[in-house]
């Protein structure tokens, strides 16, 4: 594929500036075994990228540890690991001058192969150079930008089931007065929660079973929306609900997006439903149609109606059309 890119731009017959230096630095032999580094290194980023963007499910609950695990994969591929295990997860603090060997360093398969190559012909170091280069302004980007100081984000981790156990009653205490938006912060509010937290962790024969949803790289994670949504239905022997305040939390939670992504798929959706065509619709069924395109994982043929709503529709369209 390089070869033919390289042939092609030899061959333009408009030879402008920037065809000529985009030539110039594809005919410089370094250029290649970057690009195989660039295409050993960023993936991770892709994939992590990816998670947060495409899945169906919220994941604001594991971002704090995927991108403790981002920055590992960064800083073991270029610092010693020894310095990236005594950082722990406190990553973010490593030591920056514990820089491996040249001939340690990460940088894929394909990129051995074509520095091997032009060893004998040329010095390599500039090479090296750039690479190192790489690494420290990523992992420097990643130390000013990833939240890591967050104790919010790491205590959001309570909202996956199978870690909720591993927190404590200030965890719950903390969330509940960091969003007051829940209405869960008032001394009463509190008591209650703390103690909803404590039957919770002592009766785990008491709780649903959980659901699995695959994720980006096709593997299975429980769903917390579920989860949490069975938990707060279970009901005392009273009739009263169970754990009304601790899901209401957690319902909360999960309505953090992880990103962007949701609120432009929907400004997407709105584009494609209300067009020139169709700018009469009312807004109750615009909101309609959108919850269908959120909320329906069915495919269109799949999906089966109730006999009456069929009627329903088909009477209100003959009304419309005056018929």
């Amino acid at each position: 594929m390089f070869d033919g890119l390289l042939s092609y731009f030899r061959s333009c017959d408009d030879q402008t500036a920037k065809v000529v230096s985009i030539t110039e630095r594809l005919e410089n032999p370094l250029t290649k075994p970057i690009l195989h580094f660039l295409n050993h290194v960023l993936p991770s980023i892709d994939r992590f990228n990816r998670s947060f963007q495409k899945s169906n499910e919220n994941t604001t609950c594991e971002l704090y540890t995927d991108i403790v695990r981002l920055t590992k994969i960064y800083a073991v591929s270029f610092l010693t690991e020894e310095a990236v295990r005594k950082a722990g997860d406190n990553i973010h603090l490593v030591d920056m001058d514990k820089v491996k060997l040249d001939e340690n360093l990460s940088i894929g398969d394909e990129t051995w192969l074509c520095i091997s190559a032009l060893e004998e012909e040329m010095d390599i170091k500039p090479f090296f150079q750039h690479v190192k280069a790489f690494y420290s302004a990523t992992l420097q980007k990643m130390f000013k930008k990833f939240p890591f100081s967050d104790t919010i984000l790491q205590d959001l981790g309570i909202v996956q089931p199978i870690k909720t156990k591993s927190y404590t009653e200030d965890t719950i205490k903390r969330l509940a007065k960091r969003f007051p938006q829940i209405e869960l912060n008032s001394p009463d509010s509190l008591h209650l929660l703390v103690q909803e937290f404590t039957d919770f962790l002592l009766c785990p024969e008491d709780l649903p079973a959980l659901k699995y949803y695959k994720d980006c790289d096709g593997v299975e994670k429980p769903r917390p929306g579920f989860f949490w949504s069975e938990v707060g239905k279970i009901k005392t022997l009273l009739g009263e609900l169970r754990f009304a305040n601790l899901a209401k939390l957690m319902a909360g939670l999960l309505a953090i997006p992880s990103s962007n992504a949701d609120s432009e798929r929907g400004f997407s959706i709105l584009r494609k439903i209300h067009t020139d065509q169709r700018s009469n619709l009312d807004q109750s069924t615009v909101v309609a149609l959108m919850s269908l395109k959120f909320n329906c994982d069915d495919c269109c043929h799949e999906v089966q109606f109730e006999p009456e709503l069929l009627k329903t529709c088909k009477k209100a369209t003959s009304t419309h059309l005056g018929k």
